[in-house]
């Protein structure tokens, strides 16, 4: 090969290492947002994560707390799919069908409830937004009917 012709031929497989260069940098570049998108912490201590699950379901799921209403303990059973409050040691609840919505918040769809005066219909929703874990608790906003209200409960 003469001079001439490695020079054209340089001069053609530059554009195409240049591309290979470019494009390598860009997957980089790329995978190095979703790394640190995957690693950022929201409000409340929850990660996010292109995973099925979410954080909060996590917490939350398969798991039993306590909170108090007017001065009585509420025993609140989370499934993978399903919520139940029992009040007065199991002998009203009031169960409901969750599904999330984000990576801390869900929604709650009321299947069935034995709890007397209780004022909501079966397919009534409630919201419920997990806003921080603290020393066992888990706190949130809840929003039901147009009311909205804050709480906590302890994992037992």
């Amino acid at each position: 090969m003469n001079l001439k012709t490695k020079k054209i031929y340089l001069m053609k497989n530059f554009g195409k290492t240049l591309f290979l260069i470019l494009g390598f940098g860009l997957t980089l570049i790329s995978n190095a947002q979703d790394s640190a998108m995957n690693s950022f912490k929201t409000p409340g201590y929850f990660v996010y994560s292109k995973a099925k699950k979410t954080k909060a379901a996590t917490l939350l799921e398969n798991k039993s707390f306590i909170y108090k209403y007017k001065g009585e303990k509420v025993l609140v059973v989370f499934t993978d799919t399903d919520h139940t409050e029992y009040f007065d040691d199991k002998k009203y609840f009031i169960k409901s069908k969750i599904s999330w919505t984000s990576n801390y918040e869900c929604s709650m769809t009321l299947q069935e409830s034995n709890l007397p005066n209780f004022p909501f219909k079966k397919g009534a929703k409630l919201t419920m937004k997990i806003t921080k874990v603290k020393r066992g608790y888990i706190y949130y906003d809840s929003t039901l009917a147009g009311k909205t209200w804050s709480g906590r409960m302890k994992e037992i």
